[in-house]
């Protein structure tokens, strides 16, 4: 039995942007992902998105759980996040659960939040910002 296959067994997808990878655009993704090239753009309804030491991102993140190691800068909206010592993060955290390391530099609005409003609040702030980018255009 392969790696793969035990991956698909268990139910989890794992997407990685290498080190090398620079990418533009939105991923809706219903598993995992590690960046540890260069996002410019989305990240909606993942599991767990990790950014490495060498990753960075500049966009918005919605799913179940969050681990910053290295830079990033928009919107995160998600249920758990880790902040570690290497971060650099700079945007708005919406969350029922953070950790942050010290060392980590982090210039955010962060809004801890109960079940209940999570549930609420965090389909109300993809419909606001739907709502954004349909003015725009």
């Amino acid at each position: 039995m392969s790696f793969l296959d035990k991956e698909e067994k268990a139910g989890e997808y794992t997407s990685v942007i290498s080190e090398q990878c620079q990418f533009q655009g939105t991923l809706d993704l219903q598993g995992s992902i590690r960046i540890d090239g260069t996002l410019e753009g989305n990240i909606d309804n993942a599991k767990l998105v990790t950014i490495s030491k060498t990753g960075a991102m500049k966009g918005d993140i919605s799913g179940l759980g969050a681990v910053i190691i290295g830079k990033m800068e928009g919107d995160i909206c998600v249920e758990e996040i880790e902040i570690l010592a290497d971060a650099t993060l700079k945007g708005n955290i919406r969350t029922k659960s953070i950790l942050v390391e010290k060392g980590a530099k982090v210039n955010a609005t962060i809004t801890v939040v109960t079940e209940e409003e999570a549930d609420l609040k965090g389909e109300e702030i993809i419909e606001e910002k739907q709502d954004k980018k349909e003015k725009k255009k």
